[in-house]
């Protein structure tokens, strides 16, 4: 029999909310020891949009009039500078230019996200790149929308926070967490690379059925960097 108490919101519920053109701001290192047990409240922001990797820059452009795009889904997401490797790890664009990486779902029933979502971001001189305060809304260009079975995202260098990225194309991004996201979120990444090799131990379409398993903790799931999926 299954259970008959209300689903729990999860990081692939569908959004409830109608996206503004707004900045999260990012909290603070020990962002989890605040969230860790309180449920969302309706109307208040999740632990995901105070972290900053829901209802971010990609969100907003997807689901934007001019894209319309997975319009039911979540997206998680964070901000990347493009990196490479020489004898220390280098930017390779000026600091103006972010790259927004994010995951989705085709369809938000899905157990885990199928699309991979790439965006160049371009700062107007002097904005600050906090997302914490109104500011006019930078440049962003939708650059890659590919099936994430068609890409190969792995764990480059943990302790420089840089993922390494390979298309089907064989095109290699190298991509390090942008400094104003705390360490929680980088465990979210390296939780989903996780999810993506391994798959989830339990995996259902129906919302009835509680998973504990998700990017973003609401209640009971450890953002542990070795949590086991």
């Amino acid at each position: 029999m299954l259970s008959s108490a209300p689903p729990r919101k999860t990081w692939w519920k569908s959004k409830a909310v109608k996206v503004t053109r707004s900045y999260p701001t990012f909290s603070s290192l020990n962002a989890w020891e605040e969230f860790r047990g309180l449920l969302p409240v309706d109307g208040e922001p999740t632990p995901g949009v105070g972290l900053g990797v829901e209802e971010g820059l990609l969100c907003q452009m997807v689901h934007s009039p001019e894209f319309n795009l997975f319009p039911d889904s979540v997206v998680f997401e964070s901000n990347f500078v493009q990196v490479k490797k020489d004898r220390n790890w280098i930017n390779i664009y000026k600091a103006s230019y972010t790259m927004a990486l994010g995951v989705t779902s085709s369809v938000p029933c899905l157990p885990l996200p199928n699309i991979l979502l790439m965006a160049r971001v371009k700062w107007h001189r002097g904005q600050s790149q906090t997302w914490n305060r109104p500011s006019p809304a930078p440049n962003i260009i939708l650059k890659r929308i590919l099936p994430l079975k068609f890409v190969e995202l792995q764990v480059c260098d943990q302790l420089q926070r840089i993922l390494r990225l390979r298309t089907v194309t064989e095109k290699i991004y190298y991509l390090r967490l942008h400094s104003d996201h705390p360490e929680t979120v980088f465990h979210f990444w390296i939780r989903l690379v996780q999810i993506l090799q391994k798959g989830l131990s339990i995996t259902t379409k129906d919302p009835r059925i509680l998973i504990t398993h998700c990017l973003v903790p609401k209640s009971s799931c450890s953002v542990s960097g070795d949590s086991k999926v």
